[in-house]
């Protein structure tokens, strides 16, 4: 019997409606991104969706809830071949489970609209920019938090990131975060496309900074498990654009998960790879484009547009 309280307690997560809701890996241990749900005919006896995640994702947490014990690794349970009517049930709750989320996202977006359209011009002036050395660029301001929108390859509006004056940052509730990146410098004054390369990152005070130092157009994914969905919708946009994918250098992890995000979207798109140091050591602190200097910065983006 899986035991979602269980889970949910380990993992320094919550349960709501019989689901687990547990941090993506990769997501700080606020996130409730992944939902784990007991279902008498899927394989292992549970359901996983990684929200703002991909297959792999759901994959990996599968494995994790093996490795604790959450879940049978002896393969008794699977011993038999489901039946057409138990797979029919897994694609039917699997159909209900995407139409409600969609529904959900939907309801979500409009709140995000109507708070982009209340809210005024980012404070030039905010605790998180001036920390950062940062200009406002395309974003707003609802109180003291900066607002950050999040559009997909439409350019339609799906959420905002939300940034506290300390930094902190949340997506809105229930919003959609799969496929939507933060966009800056796409077009000249006369709406015509923007020249040069396209940089693409992950957050916004990275690639802001990136921007601030060469003036390139840059896409934020906000998070960098959304690297390569955003840069394979990217290149859809732009087929023979120069991309370059600007890593974050996590150095401090077991596995250097921005550095080998952006290496594989950097390799699916035929774009070049950017870093923020020449070298990467394990157990250095970690370090992304908006830690350095900016003229480091322009150093670098050059380095990796000639194969350096």
């Amino acid at each position: 019997m899986i035991d979602v309280h269980a889970i949910a307690a380990h993992y320094g997560g919550e349960v709501c409606k019989g689901n687990a809701l547990i941090p993506t890996p990769g997501h700080s241990k606020r996130d409730r991104g992944t939902a784990i749900k007991p279902h008498p005919f899927a394989p292992d006896g549970v359901l996983v969706a990684c929200y703002n995640g991909t297959t792999a994702d759901a994959i990996a947490v599968k494995e994790i809830l093996r490795r604790d014990g959450f879940i049978t690794s002896d393969g008794k349970r699977n011993a038999r071949s489901l039946s057409v009517a138990e797979r029919r049930a897994i694609r039917q709750a699997d159909l209900t489970q995407k139409r409600q989320r969609l529904a959900r996202e939907k309801m979500a977006a409009a709140d995000a609209v109507s708070l982009w359209n209340n809210s005024h011009p980012a404070n030039a002036a905010h605790a998180y920019l001036v920390s950062k050395g940062l200009e406002p660029f395309g974003i707003r301001q609802s109180g003291d938090k900066l607002l950050v929108p999040m559009v997909d390859a439409s350019f339609c509006l799906w959420n905002v990131q939300r940034i506290y004056p300390d930094g902190f940052k949340r997506f809105l509730p229930d919003c959609r975060t799969t496929g939507l990146f933060w966009n800056h410098g796409a077009r000249n004054l006369d709406g015509t496309p923007a020249d040069g390369p396209l940089v693409i990152g992950e957050g916004f005070g990275t690639m802001a900074a990136i921007h601030m130092a060469t003036g390139h157009e840059v896409v934020a994914a906000m998070s960098a498990h959304n690297l390569e969905t955003v840069a394979r919708a990217s290149r859809k946009l732009y087929p023979s654009r120069e991309i370059v994918i600007a890593a974050d250098d996590d150095s401090h992890m077991r596995e250097n998960l921005g550095l080998l995000t952006a290496l594989k979207a950097a390799q699916a798109i035929g774009g070049h790879l950017a870093t923020p140091r020449p070298q990467v050591s394990s157990g250095e602190l970690s370090v992304d484009f908006a830690d350095i200097p900016r003229d480091q910065v322009k150093q670098r983006i050059a380095a990796a547009r000639q194969g350096g």
